[in-house]
Order: structure tokens, then sequence, then C-alpha cells
């Protein structure tokens, strides 16, 4: 399997998708939502590629109007009884009238897109003046990242680099859609260790647990696995545990338009 024919299969893994969201805080990225929002009332917040429908529940009631839209069925249906309008709908192609909302959030979600240059531009195009996008998600270009994923799943650290645009050409791809100014920061790092024991009973090295995961093929998925496995058994031959140990630097880029 190629690198650039990754593509996450979200319908197969929305029922393991919120693993992440009971076992780490996310309130580094919710504080920096918050701080893009605004104090000033807004009227309408669309997130895209919303997915379970975590991020909704942070921006319930920041606007009258909270919309998501993702292209899986799946993940739409788990997003249900959230307090937001819902549509299954490409990124590239937004179903929206012009104009029609104030700010646009993209939460570890652009990576996916087939078309970075289409959503960029749909965001101009159904945002208001003054209307801004936000987006937050790895940048694996800046070399910076350590993750278990990538020690014992090699295959994931090279399919990351072609998924993943640095945080440099997302602004590019901004100046690009005609948005007036935009800037990147690291909005948090993840820093954290676990034995592979409890890793594996929390769920955190199913499949369903990160697209990196997802997007492997079942040989190489399988023998990643092994991998991990084979480590315990020596770990523990020597009287020690074998601890996963993570350290993920995530940036936020934003993009405002004037009037």
């Amino acid at each position: 399997m190629s690198t650039a024919s990754r593509v996450t299969d979200y319908d197969s893994v929305a029922a393991g998708y919120d693993v992440r969201y009971r076992n780490f805080d996310y309130g580094d990225i919710k504080e920096a939502l918050v701080a893009f929002l605004g104090a000033t009332p807004i009227e309408r917040i669309l997130e895209v590629g919303c997915g379970t429908g975590f991020w909704l529940s942070a921006l319930a009631g920041r606007a009258p109007v909270v919309a998501g839209i993702d292209r899986s069925g799946e993940m739409i249906a788990r997003a249900k009884g959230k307090d937001a309008l819902l549509v299954r709908a490409a990124a590239e192609a937004l179903p929206i009238r012009d104009a029609a909302f104030d700010r646009i959030v993209c939460i570890n979600a652009l990576h996916h897109f087939s078309d970075r240059d289409r959503f960029f531009a749909e965001c101009r195009r159904v945002l208001r003046s003054h209307g801004g996008v936000f987006t937050v998600g790895l940048d694996p270009h800046a070399g910076r990242d350590e993750w278990w994923i990538y020690d014992y799943f090699p295959e994931t650290r090279d399919i990351d680099r072609h998924r993943y645009p640095a945080v440099r050409t997302i602004r590019g791809e901004l100046v690009r859609a005609d948005f007036t100014w935009s800037e990147s920061y690291e909005v948090q790092t993840f820093e954290h260790t676990m034995p592979a024991r409890e890793a594996f009973e929390r769920g955190l090295v199913a499949r369903s647990f990160s697209s990196q995961l997802t997007v492997l093929s079942n040989a190489e998925y399988d023998a990643g696995v092994a991998r991990i496995r084979e480590a315990m058994t020596d770990a523990e031959k020597n009287g020690g545990e074998l601890m996963l140990a993570s350290e993920l630097h995530l940036f936020a880029t934003t993009g405002w338009q004037a009037a």
C-alpha cells in the first residue's frame, strides 16, 4: 500500500474513537479555542470534521447556532444528541450559503481532507466579514515528536509526513484562499507514559485509537502489535515493565479575513 493511498475509514472506527478523549486532557486546546471565538458575541459557529461531537460540546452555548459537518455517517450518528446542527458532507464542498458563519473550527481533521486549497476556499466563501478559521494538528515536519506509535509501527512516521502539512504550508494555503492574516503557534504538548499492558487494556493500541493505526495494512498493524508484545516479554523477563512514551506537539493555525 503506497503512502499516498492511506485513507482512514472512519465509519469502521467510530465506535472506539472517543477512547482518546477518555484518556487525555485537551485543556490547552480548549483554552485556545475559547480565545479564538473571542469575547464579542457571534451568531454562528461551524466545525468541519466534527467526528463524534467532542468539540461540538465545547462549542455549545458559544453562539445561537453551532453546526457540525463530517464525511462519515457513523461519526455523525454518534454526534447526535449534541446541541448542534449536523450535516454529512465533504469539507471541500460545504453545503452552505455564502457568508453564513462567523467562525470555522477544524481540530485534528485537516490532514484527512483530499484538497486543502478547496477547503480553505470554501471557508473563505462561507465566512462573514471579519470571520476566522481555526485549525489544530500535528506537524511531523518539525521533527520534534516522539511517539511509541512511530517506534513500534514505523510506517506511520512517513505516512504522517505525507498526510500532515507543515504549519508554514497551512499559512500559505490561507494566503492563496485570500485570507488577510494568519498565524501559527504551538497550542498543546502531550507528554505521557503508560505501561504497555495498561495501554492494551484501555484500548490505546486498538486500530480505532488513532488514524495512524487505522491506515496501516493488516500485516503492518499486526507486526507492530507483535513488536510491542515481544518488548513486553523481554522487559518482564528482566524484572521490568515496558512503558509506552509520547511527546507530541500540536499546533494551531488561524486565518482571518477583513471586510
